[in-house]
């Protein structure tokens, strides 16, 4: 019953939206008479939020009971799921979060009526417009030639109409439960961010729309900056919690991944940054209006966009994180294409009507240098869309495309980073206007003395050269001759990156110490003017922060380990063991199984400076059957240490059984059977029975030492490997039967120059023992309070806009 209400309750609403945004349209249509036409749209897009919101409501209440004939409860929720989880997986799955994002915009189209004042009823008509397309992605309605959307109050019975348990009317006793690594805290607040973000990054869309429809083509920026600006603040805190959860949750050590999901959302804040600069240019000089209302146009798009990535399909092979296909995908493309008619369309319908500047703004001026950072910001999302489509593209030449190696984005977004963040450093330094060579030369000296001060600083005190493959003798600025004479290509293939890194570090301190003098300066006068410089200074603090944390990350026992994947940067420990690695004393533990489900693996640390610090990672198989690794994490001022584990029964060995197989080199020992015996590879032996073999025929003995660790007694022992003139291999084991001990020669490994020894009577690895992966990731602490800076500075500048846009509302019904 609850379900066949919440689907009525969405139709109601996608009805609603659609008469509100009939009377929005009217009323922005009509010079006079359209007040009755806005109350109509108001009415309407009221009845469809409080709709949508009891519609949400029964989706968390049938979440909370455990009503698992509902597809979508049955698909996200268990019964062993904690309260938070219940209520995040509500947005979980394509049709909870569709749910989340219709009634966020409800909220904005509400907040829209309140303060768009003249702008309402264009505005709110785009507005509406989007909340039609996304409430039919969950309208659930079959139309007989197609279906329009997926209902979350759909039965599992109706989804699998088929299975015959379901037929009659049995229910599952439980549900399949939320993925293990949306099991965080982060995914309570993280999704709820981001989607406010996606909802409220509509509202500079709409007044853009607005402007163009109603040839208001100046007038728009004032009431639009303050939406802009909550909204790419939003959006970007969603994205940074996303990252955060990311270090904190998943295994690889970093924060940033260039997964196409991830990008898919971070091009849009990119995009949404330049749109403000071009908006505030225009506001303070009269230009840059076609680009405000393009970029504006465009950072929605995006948005729709990158809805269309990771809904449709379409990466569901490439992105951890693209959602499963509903169906959707007609559906997001003719929702993209129709804003792309109603946004671009009117813009190149009004071009030509659009104010052109009687004078292009001089090179050394704060509006060349804002206009030029934001090109330059504009050309890092054109390199990170176009990665993150090349799937997309690739399907166009072949079947299964595969994704940009991270390389790609590394490469080309650097040397544009380098530029756009000297321009963050001059943008806040220039005047306005015109500013003399004079001027220029006394308001640079400062940071740029700074900048180089701390430059030499971080090449001196930190292993800067070393990690980022510059020379030392090219650092004391000195070039080698063999490097030279190989040419400039050759050299800058060497040493490029590591150039770029240190103009990177230089022009992030420039943009640090030149932000910091602007906004010491406002600070002292008006500080509701500093919010630009406040940004700016937690933009130079975040790249700093990636500059250490990404190029000085090390790995703890770097290349000493077992190979994972196509790394040894790890060290093998023991139940008991305690181990010195690299400056660090480490000792495993054990298991704590006081979560039967996830167990943690206990380690002690105690760092070269002496601190002593416990962590405790988690690793465990999920229902799905497919191993979970939840990485811990210990703080301190100047770096984190992030552990991760791999247990041995992760690795499919069983150290329980007796017997298995060790691997050694000539000369190389190993102890089995926990520590009781020792054996040692001495040399090979050909012929070792003195007789020749048969034409054809190799026949090649392993000289092994086997010690007795207890007694200190050892007995040799010659195990053959023997392949005949058929190339059949033979392996001949030898048994020491005082020990119960069996040893064959089982493989040579040509490459490695190492043999395999099969022992039989004793277990040739510890019962407990784990693969222990831990990275010092030195100033990360800088990225999350560069961050913190960057999201306050939004915060003072919305304030200080809001402030404006009243004042100038006042001023005008005075």
């Amino acid at each position: 019953m609850i379900g066949a209400i919440g689907k009525l309750l969405i139709l109601v609403g996608f009805v609603a939206t659609a008469l509100s945004g009939l009377a929005y349209y009217r009323a922005a249509q009509l010079e006079t008479g359209s007040n009755d036409w806005r109350r109509v749209g108001r009415g309407a897009w009221s009845v469809m939020v409080v709709g949508l919101f009891i519609a949400y409501g029964f989706l968390f209440y049938l979440s909370l009971t455990h009503q698992f004939e509902y597809a979508y409860v049955y698909e996200h929720t268990a019964r062993d799921l904690g309260l938070k989880y219940l209520i995040s997986a509500n947005w979980a799955g394509q049709e909870g979060s569709f749910m989340l994002w219709i009634v966020l915009n409800g909220l904005v189209g509400w907040s829209v009526m309140r303060w768009a004042r003249e702008y309402e009823a264009p505005a709110m008509a785009v507005i509406a417009l989007c909340q039609v397309f996304l409430l039919s992605m969950v309208a659930g309605l079959d139309l007989g030639l197609f279906k329009l959307g997926a209902s979350p109050f759909q039965l599992l019975s109706e989804k699998f109409p088929n299975a015959p348990m379901l037929a009659a009317g049995l229910v599952p006793e439980d549900g399949q439960g939320l993925n293990d690594l949306l099991q965080n805290y982060w995914m309570v607040i993280h999704p709820p961010t981001l989607f406010m973000g996606f909802a409220s990054m509509i509202v500079p869309f709409a007044f853009a729309v607005a402007a163009l429809w109603k040839k208001r083509y100046t007038q728009w920026v004032r009431p639009a900056l303050p939406w802009a600006l909550f909204s790419t603040m939003i959006l970007g805190i969603g994205i940074a919690m996303g990252g955060y959860w990311a270090y904190e949750t998943l295994s690889f050590g970093g924060y940033w991944a260039w997964d196409p999901v991830e990008n898919s959302s971070l091009v849009p804040w990119i995009i949404g940054i330049a749109a403000i600069h071009t908006m505030i240019v225009q506001k303070r000089s009269g230009r840059s209006q076609k680009a405000a209302l393009f970029l504006n146009i465009l950072a929605y798009m995006l948005v729709i966009y990158s809805t269309f990535l990771t809904r449709s399909g379409i990466l569901g092979d490439i992105s951890v994180h693209s959602f499963v296909d509903l169906g959707l995908y007609n559906q997001l493309l003719i929702w993209i294409l129709a804003m792309g008619v109603v946004g671009f369309g009117l813009l190149a319908f009004r071009y030509k009507e659009l104010p052109t500047p009687k004078h292009e703004p001089e090179m050394l001026s704060r509006e060349f240098m804002i206009f030029a950072g934001a090109l330059l910001l504009c050309a890092v999302a054109l390199v990170v869309i176009l990665g993150t489509s090349a799937p997309i593209i690739g399907r166009i030449f072949r079947d299964n495309p595969s994704s940009v190696p991270i390389a790609f984005y590394n490469q080309w977004t650097l040397p544009l980073t380098v530029v756009f963040t000297f321009l963050a450093g001059l943008g806040q330094l220039f005047w306005w206007r015109k500013m003399s060579l004079d001027s220029v030369n006394r308001v640079l000296t400062r940071p740029i003395v700074l900048a180089v001060v701390g430059t030499v600083l971080v090449l001196m005190l930190t292993p800067f050269v070393e990690q980022s493959a510059v020379p030392a003798a090219l650092a004391a600025a000195g070039v080698p001759e063999s490097v030279l004479s190989a040419g400039l290509g050759d050299f800058w293939s060497v040493y490029g990156q590591g150039l770029l890194l240190l103009l990177l570090l230089f022009v992030s301190f420039f943009a640090l110490f030149g932000n910091a003098e602007v906004l010491i300066r406002i600070t002292r006068g008006n500080p509701k003017l500093a919010g630009g410089a406040l940004s700016h200074v937690g933009l130079a603090i975040m790249i700093l922060g990636i500059i250490a944390s990404s190029g000085f990350s090390g790995a703890i026992g770097q290349g000493a380990g077992v190979r994972i994947g196509d790394s040894r940067d790890n060290f093998v420990l023991e139940r008991g063991q305690t181990l010195g690695v690299d400056g660090y004393t480490v000792t495993y533990n054990g298991r704590d199984e006081s979560n039967e489900t996830r167990p943690e693996y206990l380690l002690d640390f105690v760092d070269p400076e002496g601190r002593a610090f416990s962590v405790s990672p988690v690793v465990y198989k999920s229902n799905k059957d497919q191993w979970i690794q939840h990485p811990d994490v210990t703080r301190f001022l100047e770096k984190d240490i992030f552990v991760a584990v791999s247990p041995n029964i992760m690795l499919g060995v069983d150290s329980s059984e007796d017997g298995g197989t060790i691997t050694l080199a000539r000369g190389d020992s190993a102890t089995v059977g926990s520590n009781a015996y020792s054996v040692r590879f001495v040399d090979y032996q050909l012929d070792h029975d003195g007789s020749d073999p048969a034409d054809g025929e190799v026949a090649v003995g392993a000289i092994l030492d086997v010690t007795d660790r207890a007694t200190g007694e050892i007995i040799r022992v010659t195990p053959v490997y023997r392949i005949d003139a058929e190339r059949r291999v033979q392996v001949e084991a030898e048994s020491l039967e005082e020990w119960n001990l069996t040893f064959a020669f089982t493989a040579m490994n040509v490459d490695s120059g190492t043999i395999d020894i099969a022992i039989t009577g004793v277990r040739t690895a510890p019962a407990d023992w784990v693969v222990v992966q831990a990275y010092e990731k030195p100033m990360i602490s800088l990225v999350w309070l560069g961050i913190i800076l960057l999201s306050l500075g939004f915060v003072v500048s919305i304030i200080r806009r809001q402030q404006e846009q009243r004042y100038a509302f006042l001023r005008a019904t005075d």
